[in-house]
C-alpha cells in the first residue's frame, strides 16, 4: 500500500501541497521554540573582550549584581599550577563625544582580547588614553571624556582595534584603577596558561586557590558573563517566552495539521468506498493514509529544520532589540530540539491521518459509496469526550482566573483558557455549524437575493465541510482577539500602576552608568525643588526565611522625600529612621515574616552580600518592595548609582542642574508615565511578534482550507455551468458562502475571546471588560473575513477557468 500510496501523491498535488506546507511551518515554528528554549537554558555569551584569556576570575555571575573583586586574588591565581600570568583589569563607563558610551579599561587588560595597536602607541601615563577602532577618533588630538559626571581631557596616543563591538577606552594602569576609585577591588582577574597546560586542568586548582570568596572561575562562554555583566540570569525570560509560546505553537500545530489532513482525506472519500468495495482491508486503507501522511511529513520537517535555526536565530535578534534578551547572548540549537520538533510533528501528522482515514476504513463499502459524495457523518464517542473535557477545562480555568487569581497573574491562565475553549468548539465545529447556519440563513437570504439562496442550500447540505473551514476562522480570530488583548489590558494596567505610584513632577535620568548618588543633594538646593528622592533598583533574598529563594524588589530610596515622590504609605514606624544599616517592609511581607517595628532580620542582597538590619517602617503603596537607604543598596550594585532621582517641584527648576551635568537627562511627570510604560509596552510588541508568528501559521491552515474546499467542487460547479450558471452568479454564490463561514468564525472566536478575556479583566482589574483600542479587533475580524472572501473567490475563479464538459468528466 505504500507504493500505490507514492504513485498516487501525484495526482493529488494541491492535497500533497496544503499538507506539505502545514507539516513545513509547524516543525519549522515548533524546532524554532525549543532552540529558543536551549538558547535560555544555557544562556551562552560567548566573549569578545576576554577571548585570550582561558580563565577568568570575577563576581559570581549567579548572584544579580555584578560585585568586585579583592585584588589580592590575583597573587593566588598567580601561583596555581599552569598559570602564566594573571592580568587583573577594571571596568567604569565612560562618555564620548557625542554622547556615545563607552567603558574604560587598564591598558594591560587590552591582553585579553587581544586588542593591537594599529596607530600610535600605548599610554604612558595619567593624560593619556587609547581609543578603540570603532570610536572614529584618530591619535594625535584631545578629547574630552565624561568620567564621573565630569568632563576631562586626554590626548590621544593611540588606536587599538579588535574584533569586539563594545566600544573601549585604555588608560595608563594606575589611571585606570583611579578612576575605577575601588582601592583594592578589581573588576576581573584574566588567567593565561603556560604552553601545554588546559583550561580544564587548571581551572579545578583555581577555584580551590579562591575558595571561601564570593567569585567564580569562569570558562568557554561563561567568560561572557563577565565581560557583559548585565547578562547574568538572561536566558530566563527565554525559557518562559520560549516554553509558553512553544506549547502554543504544538497546539496550533496539532489542529492545523488535523484539520488540513482531515480535509485532504474528506476529498478522496469517493476514491476509499471504492477501494473498499473492491476488496481493500481497513488496515491496508488505514496503511495508505499514513503512509502517504508520513513521506509528506518526513519531507517536510527535513526541510523544516534549515528554516527552524535562522527563524529562531531571528526571534532571538528581536527580542535581543526589545530588551527582553540580552544583546551578546548566542543562539544554541543543539539536536534536543531538533529531535523533539520532528517527533512532535510527525506525531501529530499521524494521529491526525490516522483519525481523518478511520471513517472510510471502518465504513462498509456499500454505506461508503453512499455517503463519499456528501459526507453527513461526523459524530463520534471520542470526540464528544474530548470536546467536553476541553469545554469543562476552559470553563474551570476561566472560574479560577476570576474568583482565585489577582493581577499580572493571571495571564498564566488565561492564554490555556483560550486555547481549551478553542479546542472544544473546534471539536464540536460540525454541531455549531448547523446552528450558525440556521441562524444566519433568514438574515442571508434576505439581503442577497438568489445567490444568498443558493448559498444558503449549498451550506446546510455541506455542513461537515463548511465546519472544516470555519475552524480555522474561529482560531484565528478567537485567538488573535484574546491574546493581543491579554497584552493590551496588561500593558494598560501597569501604566494604570506606575501613574498611581509616581507622585513626583519630574524624574532625572543619566546614562548607562546611572546618576551619582551627591546629584540628590544638589537637586535638593535648588529654588523651588520641595523634595527629591535617589532610587536605586535591585533584587534580594531573605536567607532565614522558609521561602528563601523568593525574591524581593528592593529599592534605595533619600528618607526625606520619598513620601513626596512616591505612593508610599507608612502604616508603621517612620520612614525618617531609614539610615545605616535599616529597612522598611511591605505589609504582607511583614505579615509573612513575622517581623514587626524594631526586630532584626537578614537580607542577602544582589551582589551576594548578607546584611543585618532593623525594621524602621512597615509602608503599603501600589507597589511590593522593600526600602533601603540608597547608599546601602548602590553599595552593593553593579554600578554603584542611582538608576534615577524623582523630584517633587517644576520641571524648569531643574535647567541648572543640566547645564552642570550635561550628561543628564531631566523628563516631566506625562514624559516619565511614558517612559515608564515603556517595559511593559516592550514586553507586549514581543508578545504580538510571536503571537503573529503563530496566527500566521493560523492563516496558512485557514486559506490552505478554502483553496482545497473550493477545488473539490470543481465538479458541482461543471454541472451548475452546464444547465445555464454563469461565471458571475457562482462567484456571487461562493462569495456569499464565505460571508456565512466568516460570520460563523467569528462569532465562534468571540466566544473563545470573551470567556478568556473577561475573567482575566475581572481578575486584573475589577472590570468586565478588557482594555484596548477597537481597532485591533476590526483589524484581526476584518483580515480574517477578507483573507476568507479573496482565497475563496480566487481559488473559484481559477477552476471556473476549466471547461464544464472537461472539470464535469475530470474524476472526483
Amino acid at each position: 500500500m505504500l507504493r500505490l500510496a507514492l504513485r498516487t501523491l501525484r495526482y493529488r498535488i494541491g492535497g500533497f501541497t496544503a499538507s506539505f506546507i502545514a507539516l513545513f511551518m509547524g516543525a519549522a515554528i515548533v524546532m524554532a521554540c525549543g532552540g529558543l528554549m536551549e538558547t535560555g537554558i544555557r544562556d551562552d555569551v560567548p566573549p569578545q573582550r576576554l577571548a585570550a584569556a582561558p580563565l577568568v576570575v570575577a563576581g559570581d555571575p549567579a548572584n544579580l549584581e555584578r560585585a568586585p573583586v579583592d585584588a589580592a586574588l590575583a597573587a593566588k591565581a598567580a601561583a596555581v599550577a599552569g598559570v602564566a600570568e594573571v592580568v587583573p583589569d577594571v571596568a567604569f563607563p565612560v562618555l564620548l563625544p557625542g554622547g556615545a558610551e563607552a567603558t574604560g579599561h587598564t591598558w594591560s587588560g587590552a591582553r585579553l582580547a587581544p586588542y593591537a595597536v594599529e596607530q600610535g602607541r600605548a599610554p604612558r601615563g595619567p593624560g593619556e588614553v587609547v581609543v578603540g577602532a570603532n570610536s572614529g577618533i584618530g591619535p594625535g588630538g584631545t578629547v574630552a571624556l565624561r568620567i564621573d559626571s565630569r568632563d576631562v581631557d586626554y590626548r590621544v596616543v593611540g588606536v587599538a582595534g579588535a574584533p569586539v563591538e563594545a566600544e573601549v577606552v585604555f588608560f595608563a594602569d594606575d589611571e585606570a584603577r583611579r578612576l575605577y576609585a575601588k582601592p583594592g577591588k578589581v573588576d576581573l582577574i584574566g588567567v593565561l596558561l603556560e604552553p601545554g597546560a588546559t583550561a580544564d586542568g587548571v581551572r579545578a586548582g583555581l577555584t580551590a586557590a579562591v575558595s571561601g570568596r564570593d567569585v567564580a572561575v569562569l570558562a568557554g562562554d561563561e567568560r561572557g558573563l563577565a565581560e557583559f555583566s548585565d547578562t547574568g540570569g538572561g536566558g530566563e525570560a527565554i525559557i518562559t517566552l520560549s516554553a509558553v509560546f512553544g506549547g502554543l505553537a504544538i497546539m496550533v500545530a496539532l489542529f492545523v495539521v488535523a484539520g488540513t489532513l482531515g480535509l485532504s482525506v474528506q476529498q478522496r472519500h469517493r476514491e476509499m468506498a471504492l477501494l473498499r468495495a473492491i476488496g481493500t482491508t481497513p488496515g491496508q486503507l488505514r496503511g495508505l493514509v499514513l503512509g502517504e501522511t508520513a513521506f509528506v511529513a518526513v519531507l517536510a520537517t527535513a526541510l523544516g529544520w534549515p528554516l527552524s535555526g535562522r527563524l529562531g536565530a531571528w526571534l532571538l535578534t528581536r527580542l535581543s532589540g526589545a530588551g527582553v534578551a540580552p544583546q551578546a547572548m548566542a543562539y544554541r540549537q543543539g539536536w534536543v530540539p531538533v529531535v523533539a520538533g520532528v517527533g512532535i510533528s510527525l506525531l501529530s501528522a499521524l494521529v491526525a491521518a490516522f483519525v481523518a482515514g478511520r471513517g472510510a476504513a471502518v465504513t462498509r463499502p456499500t454505506e461508503a459509496l453512499m455517503a463519499a459524495g456528501l459526507q453527513t457523518r461526523w459524530f463520534s464517542v471520542p470526540r464528544l469526550v474530548f470536546a467536553l473535557l476541553c469545554l469543562g477545562g476552559g470553563t474551570a480555568l476561566s472560574v479560577i482566573t476570576a474568583v482565585v487569581m489577582s493581577g499580572p497573574v493571571a495571564a498564566s491562565t488565561a492564554g490555556p483558557t483560550a486555547m481549551l475553549w478553542a479546542a472544544g468548539i473546534a471539536l464540536l465545529s460540525p454541531a455549531a455549524a448547523r446552528v450558525l447556519i440556521a441562524v444566519l440563513r433568514w438574515p442571508v437570504r434576505a439581503l442577497s437575493g438568489l445567490s444568498g439562496y443558493l448559498a444558503v442550500l449549498n451550506t446546510g447540505a455541506r455542513r461537515v465541510r463548511v465546519a472544516s473551514a470555519i475552524t480555522p476562522v474561529m482560531l484565528a480570530t478567537g485567538l488573535a482577539t484574546a491574546l493581543l488583548y491579554l497584552q493590551t489590558t496588561q500593558a494598560s494596567a501597569a501604566t494604570d500602576a506606575f501613574a498611581e505610584s509616581l507622585r513626583a513632577d519630574a524624574v532625572v535620568t543619566g546614562p548607562a552608568g546611572g546618576v551619582p548618588l551627591e546629584v540628590v543633594d544638589e537637586v535638593r538646593a535648588l529654588p523651588g525643588v520641595e523634595a527629591a528622592s535617589a532610587v536605586v533598583d535591585s533584587e534580594a533574598y531573605f536567607p532565614d526565611h522558609e521561602d528563601g529563594d523568593d525574591e524581593i524588589t528592593v529599592l534605595g530610596v533619600t528618607p526625606s522625600g520619598v513620601t513626596r515622590t512616591m505612593d508610599v504609605d507608612v502604616t508603621a514606624g517612620s520612614l525618617d529612621d531609614l539610615r545605616g544599616d535599616s529597612v522598611a517592609l511591605p505589609t504582607g511581607w511583614a505579615e509573612d515574616l513575622g517581623a514587626a517595628v524594631g526586630d532584626p532580620i537578614r537580607m542577602k542582597l544582589g551582589d551576594g552580600a548578607v546584611v543585618d538590619l532593623e525594621v524602621v517602617a512597615v509602608h503599603t503603596g501600589s507597589f511590593d518592595a522593600a526600602l533601603l537607604p540608597a547608599g546601602l543598596v548602590a553599595a552593593h550594585t553593579t554600578g554603584g548609582r542611582a538608576t534615577q532621582v524623582l523630584v517633587k517641584g517644576p520641571e524648569s527648576a531643574l535647567a541648572p542642574l543640566t547645564g552642570r551635568h550635561p550628561d543628564l537627562e531631566v523628563a516631566g511627570r506625562e514624559e516619565a508615565l511614558a517612559a515608564g510604560g515603556g517595559g511593559e509596552q516592550t514586553g507586549a510588541w514581543v508578545n504580538y511578534l510571536l503571537v503573529g508568528m503563530i496566527l500566521a501559521y493560523t492563516v496558512i491552515s485557514l486559506v490552505n482550507t478554502l483553496v482545497i474546499a473550493t477545488g473539490e467542487r470543481r465538479r458541482e460547479f461543471a454541472l451548475q455551468r452546464l444547465i445555464g450558471a454563469t461565471h458571475g452568479q457562482i462567484l456571487r454564490m461562493v462569495g456569499v458562502e464565505s460571508v456565512v463561514i466568516s460570520l460563523g468564525g467569528i462569532i465562534l472566536g468571540a466566544i473563545v475571546s470573551l470567556v478568556t478575556l473577561v475573567p482575566f479583566a475581572i481578575a486584573l482589574n475589577g472590570t468586565f471588560w478588557p482594555r484596548g483600542p477597537i481597532g485591533i479587533y476590526l483589524v484581526v475580524v476584518g483580515s480574517a473575513a477578507g483573507l476568507t472572501l479573496l482565497s475563496t473567490v480566487l481559488s473559484t475563479a481559477y477552476v471556473l477557468r476549466t471547461p464544464p464538459v472537461e472539470a464535469a468528466a475530470a474524476p472526483a
